[in-house]
């Protein structure tokens, strides 16, 4: 069983409301749907359910989540962060640890060492 990838897409768009309450959803939803496709496949993104093209959108979209607003976006987004890891190809992951780790190095965005 595949996701559409309509409803990635709606969700990646719905990301970027202007409501928090709509991002917040979004970002919840689209973890539930990369939890729902990480249990069987061992993680790693061992039988690949998404192209790279859709999971580099998923990775930017959450690492955009991250500077939120809102603190309970910037929570589910962290959430999302961590199943996101054991999802996708290892290309990815790199890139998630690069982004990281600038942030966190980065004394301008110091205030994302707590997220």
């Amino acid at each position: 069983m595949s996701v559409p990838q309509v409803s990635i897409t709606a969700l990646l768009k719905k990301t970027e409301h202007y409501d928090k309450d709509e991002r917040y959803m979004a970002t919840s939803d689209l973890c539930e749907v990369l939890k729902r496709h990480s249990g069987g496949s061992g993680g790693g993104g061992g039988d690949a359910f998404l192209d790279s093209n859709t999971e580099r959108q998923i990775c930017t979209a959450v690492l955009r989540l991250l500077h939120d607003k809102s603190n309970d976006v910037q929570a589910i987004a962290v959430k999302t962060l961590g199943v996101l890891l054991t999802t996708v190809q290892q290309e990815q992951v790199l890139e998630i640890a690069d982004s990281l780790a600038d942030q966190v190095l980065d004394a301008l965005k110091s205030e994302l060492r707590d997220v």
